[in-house]
């Protein structure tokens, strides 16, 4: 009898040795990955398919209007990277959930001078696709339609690793 007790034990310890060993990560694309195909209007009504920007680098950066680290996301991505034309940056709003108004994001874009197209993820169907489980989230897509970068949060090495990660003119 006092085998079979050890036997719970023994499968809880094995799964937890397994899940750990499984790397962690806010979102499921790897680098060398297919970006998933999308098509959406921008806040503007632009259409905007990932396909239709193969020539460029893309960078997706997923946020939501209450996120701190978005905003000084998406401030350095703005005095970064906002002349290039080599380089599109496009914004998924995660804000759709919250039943955020139109409004409220225009006056955010507005108020940061962001010149980036915005996408309003309704329904998290982005999130879904790319695999989004924390904000911000930034994935480059290189000129290929593969991922080269995903990383959730924006902290005090993000900056480096974006550089690292779009290629230079």
């Amino acid at each position: 009898m006092k085998n079979f007790a050890r036997f719970p034990l023994a499968i809880s310890l094995g799964l937890l040795l397994l899940l750990t060993s499984i790397p962690a990560g806010a979102v499921n694309l790897r680098p060398g990955d297919p970006a998933p195909e999308f098509s959406l209007p921008d806040i503007d009504g632009n259409a905007v398919t990932l396909s239709g920007l193969r020539d460029k680098t893309v960078v997706l950066v997923f946020w939501s209007t209450w996120c701190s680290r978005c905003s000084e996301e998406m401030t350095f991505l703005r005095d970064t990277f906002g002349g290039r034309d080599d380089l599109v940056v496009l914004l998924i709003n995660q804000d759709s959930e919250r039943m955020v108004q139109k409004e409220r994001i225009v006056e955010m874009r507005d108020r940061l001078s962001l010149p980036f197209p915005i996408i309003v993820d309704s329904g998290l169907v982005l999130w879904d696709r790319f695999g989004i489980n924390a904000l911000p989230t930034s994935i480059v897509i290189g000129k290929d339609g593969l991922t080269i970068y995903a990383e959730s949060n924006f902290y005090w090495a993000s900056p480096e690793k974006l550089l690292a990660a779009i290629p230079k003119r």
